[in-house]
């Protein structure tokens, strides 16, 4: 496996978890570091030994990257990136249009319509009626967009509700509107943390990690498992005789496994409770649909 190479542009904790991987079974790892994915995406797309980019670590990046990696047809997995736009053009994805990534990519963990898809699942199981208070941003449109579109059972009003789902941005007026809804209960999308939604609150935050990323979480080291997973599945490919960028593709599809689109197949989902100094921990994992 010398003459192959896999890249990465992923924070230090995550190119480190792969790099164990991928130096074990004597594949060339070349790090770029998460400073400048765009650029690592190009020197990847450009490396003719390469077979695979680990990463970027954010959603927007790895939009980015797509422009450079997808034309080449060098395979990019994701190992974090949630937004529902990096494998699907077919759910509400903001404003934003998804990139072109003829089938390239493949995402690590659940994307942001599953997370809508467990949460609307889990309020229809127990009978509820939910008030969403969303964002007028990109962010919270989207959210709101994915929830309507899985069917979320939904209240008009605040003394029709038995809790808020809240789609928004911890430093952002729509944090204001759900602390004044206590002392119903909170059921968020991740980018609530940090907020302030009233003392004694009753906080769920939805997450596509299971209670195996508690450890992970408090030390700073969160992605790091998807990481070194996409390491192994590159790995796999390799040993199992893929060589070329497009063997290695297809074999990592079958191997995640992943669907048509690019997203992982069983990928979990879980509500973890908020304690009162943001801490999380893992409650329960909601139900599939």
């Amino acid at each position: 496996m010398s003459a192959i190479a896999v890249h990465s542009a992923l924070p230090d904790p995550l190119a480190g978890a792969a790099a164990a991987v991928l130096e074990a079974a004597g594949v060339a790892h070349v790090a770029h570091g998460g400073a400048d994915p765009m650029r690592a995406a190009e020197a990847a797309a450009a490396d003719p030994n390469a077979v695979a980019l680990l990463g970027p670590f954010r959603s927007a990046e790895v939009k980015e990257a797509l422009a450079a990696t997808a034309p080449a047809r060098l395979p990019l997995l994701a190992p974090v990136a949630t937004w529902a736009g990096i494998t699907r053009d077919d759910e509400p994805c903001g404003d934003d249009d998804a990139p072109e990534h003829d089938g390239t990519v493949l995402r690590m963990v659940a994307r942001d319509t599953e997370v809508a898809v467990r949460i609307a699942a889990d309020v229809r199981a127990s009978g509820r009626r939910a008030l969403v208070v969303a964002g007028d941003h990109e962010y919270g449109v989207q959210l709101d967009g994915q929830l309507e579109l899985v069917g979320l059972p939904r209240a008009e009003a605040a003394g029709d509700a038995d809790l808020v789902v809240v789609c928004g941005l911890a430093d952002h007026p729509e944090m204001e509107r759900a602390a004044a809804l206590a002392p119903l209960p909170v059921l968020a999308f991740d980018a609530v943390q940090g907020a302030d939604l009233g003392p004694g609150r009753d906080v769920l935050v939805a997450l596509p990690y299971g209670p195996e990323n508690e450890a992970a979480m408090a030390d700073g080291t969160l992605g790091a498992r998807h990481a070194r997973r996409a390491a192994e599945l590159v790995v796999a490919a390799l040993r199992g005789g893929a060589g070329d960028r497009e063997a290695v593709l297809a074999a990592l599809r079958a191997l995640g496994p992943f669907d048509a689109h690019g997203d992982p197949v069983g990928a979990p989902v879980w509500l973890w409770r908020a304690q009162p100094d943001w801490a999380l921990r893992p409650e329960r994992e909601p139900p599939a649909a």
